[in-house]
């Protein structure tokens, strides 16, 4: 996929530029071409199991929603523009072009390349005249004057040659492409940051483009909307999509012909998704409900729910479930409404019913299991956040949050286990380390947690969590003066970090340090003065410093606060003899 060429590194961005002219209305715009190019085989730099895949599922999708498709795989730089040369001739009679790529590209001298199979870039120089500029198909679109053009460059990848070469460019992500007045460009990941090719047969922001693109509630910038916030969440913040537009005139749909049908229609008879069942479901209602009904009170839900009007949003959805019983993709939103309202009971209801009509919707079973760990259910969030996994084995938020309930189980080993997952596919998500690094220090791995707590701070300094665990990680090693630090900076962090100053009394404690140990349990006591433990501890402190009224003093307030303690109770009778 696309890359930037720097002395910095490799920086690899993922761009999706829609270049949309003229006034817009998707019910209007029916002849539709797209060009499909997936590049995976390469001969010089290794095979990337994606693009090929990609190109395919795209090409379906694109199929679905009533798009002529020319497909081409792994192709060389003469196939390439011979198959952009003759997309752009026939383009002419068409009202909406679509142009899809995926595999290794780069930018160079300001222009962005798309890299054949059988390149062998040893040098920069040879960039412009081995590959082939993305410009060339910007100009023939321009030509064909086609009403909609539109253009996705899923470049993703890390350039295998770029390591060999010593860049004199200052590189800082993709150079912007010169499109149309009317145009919506949507890159998938940040300027400069990667998005790796992925383990599984589709990469994150794909997988989430081809769930939403066939949305026909859906207008283009909505999609992109739905895109950026599932790739944000999945990976943590690690990949940010984000779009800039200059759009005009009415909403496009890509999906355009759904609207005016009212249907999902599955093209040449060919069911993309065999476990759902809701699009032949919605067909066959259309032929008794008011599925077009269902439709306006959908986007006008959906409008709602992007401006944090949950419960008007919920309404809307119920409106158009009732004008249309089996549109899956209503019961999922309205979900979705009352998980942001914390209604979790009613969440799981509507995510019951989604999954009944859609039975491999993995959002729906990942919210389901999301709303689950709210109410304490971990066993069930578990089963949920496996099914989640099943259908988007890609989704680091259900990883991380299977983990989480794992680790709320005490099992440490599986929580582990999806800690790791979820760093592979998230590696920018502080809290996974956090954890990752509870459970080492569970299992007393306390070198490990240490690198992980580190890996934690690293991503984000002000994790006073991450502090406070080192410095029990390091108090766990007797290595008191560093566990000091972690609890130090814990408390710079946070003042009113009761635990912070508790373990720092315990550390100088540990150290026979008794007089420097005094002002953490006093302080953990001025925060939090319903805590047996810090009395206890401080009237230890005041009796090694021989100040027998304080001692006297404390263990009685502990014994007040926990009277059964046979620990407390020993203390007092044998230390101070009453």
């Amino acid at each position: 996929m696309l890359i930037s060429a720097s002395t910095n590194g490799r920086f690899i961005l993922c761009l999706l530029i829609f270049v949309l002219s003229g006034m817009v209305q998707a019910q209007s715009y029916q002849k539709r071409l797209a060009l499909v190019i997936g590049n995976s085989s390469y001969q010089n730099g290794g095979v990337l199991p994606n693009p090929v895949n990609d190109a395919r599922a795209m090409t379906s999708a694109l199929e679905s929603v009533g798009f002529e498709v020319m497909k081409f795989e792994n192709v060389t730089q003469t196939q390439m523009k011979q198959a952009i040369n003759a997309f752009g001739i026939k383009l002419k009679g068409y009202e909406v072009g679509l142009f899809y790529y995926a595999g290794h590209g780069i930018q160079h001298k300001g222009a962005n390349y798309m890299i054949p199979v059988e390149a062998d870039l040893q040098t920069e120089e040879q960039i412009e005249f081995d590959c082939v500029a993305a410009d060339r198909i910007l100009a023939f679109m321009d030509a064909a004057s086609s009403k909609v053009n539109v253009i996705v460059m899923d470049a993703c990848r890390n350039n295998p040659f770029e390591r060999s070469w010593h860049r004199s460019a200052n590189g800082g992500g993709l150079a912007m492409m010169d499109a149309p007045t009317g145009s919506l460009i949507a890159y998938a990941t940040a300027p400069g940051r990667v998005a790796s090719d992925g383990d599984a047969s589709n990469g994150l922001y794909t997988s989430a483009l081809l769930k939403y693109m066939k949305d026909p509630g859906l207008n283009i910038e909505q999609v992109f909307k739905r895109v950026r916030t599932e790739v944000t969440e999945k990976s943590f913040g690690a990949q940010v999509p984000w779009e800039t537009t200059s759009l005009t005139g009415n909403d496009f749909f890509l999906n355009a012909k759904n609207v005016s049908t009212g249907n999902t229609k599955i093209e040449n008879g060919e069911n993309q998704n065999q476990g759902n069942s809701s699009s032949v479901a919605r067909s066959l209602e259309s032929e008794t409900e008011d599925p077009e009904k269902a439709l306006a009170f959908y986007s006008s839900a959906t409008t709602k729910y992007e401006k944090n009007l949950y419960e008007e949003a919920a309404n809307d959805y119920s409106l158009a479930i009732k004008a249309n019983p089996l549109y899956y993709e209503a019961y999922l939103w309205r979900g979705h409404c009352k998980y942001a309202l914390l209604k979790y009971e009613d969440a799981i209801l509507d995510y019951n019913k989604t999954v009944q009509l859609s039975p491999s919707e993995p959002d729906a079973y990942y919210y389901r299991g999301n709303s689950r760990y709210s109410l304490d259910k971990y066993s069930e969030a578990i089963t949920d956040f496996t099914l989640a996994l099943k259908f988007d084995p890609k989704n680091a938020s259900a990883r991380y949050y299977r983990g989480l309930c794992y680790y709320l189980q005490k099992k440490y080993g599986a929580a582990l286990d999806d800690f790791s997952h979820s760093i592979l596919l998230a590696p920018n998500n502080a809290k996974a380390y956090y954890f990752r690094a509870n459970c080492q220090y569970s299992l007393e791995e306390y070198l490990l947690a240490i690198e992980d707590l580190d890996k934690a701070i690293e991503l984000d300094p002000g994790y006073a969590d991450a502090y406070i665990y080192k410095g029990h990680a390091y108090y766990s090693l007797n290595e008191y003066e560093k566990a000091l630090q972690g609890y130090s900076m814990a408390i710079e962090l946070n003042p009113t970090y009761v635990d912070a100053h508790l373990y720092k009394g315990h550390t100088y404690y540990n150290m026979k340090e008794y007089e420097k140990a005094l002002p953490g349990y006093s302080k953990a006591i001025e925060l939090k003065p319903d805590v047996a433990d810090s009395y206890y501890w401080r009237s230890n402190s005041y009796f090694n410093l021989n100040r027998m009224s304080e001692a006297v003093k404390d263990i009685k307030k502990a014994l007040l606060l926990d009277p059964t303690n046979e620990t407390y109770l020993n203390f007092k009778k044998e230390k101070l003899g009453n």
